[in-house]
This record gives structure tokens, C-alpha cells and sequence, in this order.
């Protein structure tokens, strides 16, 4: 009978899921889960998907690896690895061979470092406005959040949240941000009362065929 202590059980992978997504993405460390929220919450990311695994050859040898997630902006599409800067140094070569494997294909890669939390409120914002996710928000606050920015914008956070009749006014506010239906600038300063809220602009392609309405007003923001 073997003496040796029995091995403790994996950490459980956390799965992502939000407005931008398609299906739950794993995270396999909190970094990789607050580059996930920001994305999730950044107006230039318009959807956030699991990348598919890839061969890529190390010492002359086939080696698979799976990138944390793949991104789409207006104009391109990004392969994402989140790795703290001393794993990048010793994985560099793995990740020099996954960008080449990459750009063989036309497709973009980038290994960022994780988002510090320190120095910079972009992280800690993120998670904030992100714990307001589940927030109820009545069908008539929604409607009047988004005429008020469609006519006015952007506004402070907390002149926004004067419209909002029903719950918590700004965590109503925060909520419709992580749906994507209005954004919030997250790096200018800590969530306050004059974080600056706007209505979603539109995708380019979405741009141009309100533009083609009869009667549509100029402009896309």
C-alpha cells in the first residue's frame, strides 16, 4: 500500500461568459480572467472567443498549445496568451513559434502581461463595474438611459444615473456597460461620479447602413 499523501485536487477552472461572448471561455488564472472582463468592457472589442488549438514545433518536436482567447475588433482579429512576465521569459520560444505559426496563417497575436493593478485603475474598475452584471435593470431605465446619451454624449456617470426610476441608479448604469449597450472609460480615473458614460458606437458596417435610413441623423455616436 502506497505511503505517499494523496495529490489535491486541481483548482477549478473558471468559465467567462458575457455580452460579447458566444460560448463560456475558460480562464485559466485570475490574470487571464480580469483580461477577460476588460475586454468584455472594452469599446473596441466587439467579441471575445475561445482560440483554437494550434500545432506549433519546439526542439524539432510537434507541440500543441491552446491561446487563453481570441478577440475581434472592427478590423482585426487577435490571438491573446496572458502571462506574467517571468513565465513569458522562460515560455518565450513556445510563444515565438505560436506568433510565427500565426502570422503564417495572416492572423495577429500578442502575449500581454497581466493588467497591473497597482498604478493604474483600469483593473480594479473593471472588476467593479463587472460585480453589477446581474444588476435588474426595468425595460423603461433602459430606454431612457439610451435616449438620454443618444441626444447627449458622453455625460457623467452620475447624471446618467439621475434617469433611472427603479434599483440601484448605478449599478443599473454599470449593468447596461456590461451588456454593451452604453460604455464607460475606465482608465481615465476611479469609478466616480464623473467617470464618463456614452451610448455604443456602432461597428462600421452597422454605421453605414443607419446612415442609408431615410431620415437617420449624422454621425454614428
Amino acid at each position: 500500500m502506497s505511503s505517499s499523501p494523496p495529490r489535491s485536487p486541481a483548482p477549478p477552472v473558471r468559465r467567462f461568459e458575457g455580452a460579447k461572448t458566444t460560448t463560456a471561455i475558460p480562464a485559466r488564472d485570475r490574470h487571464v480572467l480580469d483580461a477577460l472582463i476588460v475586454a468584455s468592457l472594452d469599446p473596441a472589442v466587439r467579441a471575445i472567443a475561445p482560440a483554437d488549438s494550434l500545432t506549433i514545433s519546439l526542439d524539432g518536436l510537434p507541440v500543441q498549445h491552446v491561446p487563453d482567447f481570441r478577440l475581434q475588433t472592427d478590423g482585426q482579429e487577435i490571438i491573446v496568451d496572458v502571462y506574467r512576465p517571468s513565465r513569458a521569459k522562460a515560455a518565450r520560444t513556445r510563444f515565438e513559434a505560436v506568433a510565427q505559426a500565426l502570422a503564417s496563417q495572416g492572423i495577429a497575436y500578442e502575449c500581454r502581461e497581466p493588467t497591473p493593478i497597482h498604478g493604474s485603475p483600469l483593473v480594479m474598475n473593471a472588476r467593479s463595474v463587472w460585480g453589477c452584471r446581474h444588476a435588474s435593470v426595468a425595460a423603461a431605465d433602459q430606454v431612457a438611459v439610451l435616449a438620454l446619451l443618444r441626444q447627449r454624449s458622453p455625460l457623467p456617470l452620475a447624471e446618467v444615473a439621475q434617469v433611472v426610476r427603479a434599483g440601484d441608479p448605478v449599478s443599473s448604469i454599470l449593468a447596461l456597460v456590461c451588456r454593451d449597450l452604453v460604455e464607460a472609460d475606465l482608465a481615465a480615473g476611479p469609478l466616480g461620479p464623473d467617470t464618463p458614460i456614452r451610448r455604443r458606437r456602432l461597428p462600421p458596417q452597422s454605421r453605414d447602413v443607419a446612415s442609408a435610413r431615410p431620415g437617420a441623423p449624422n454621425g454614428g455616436n
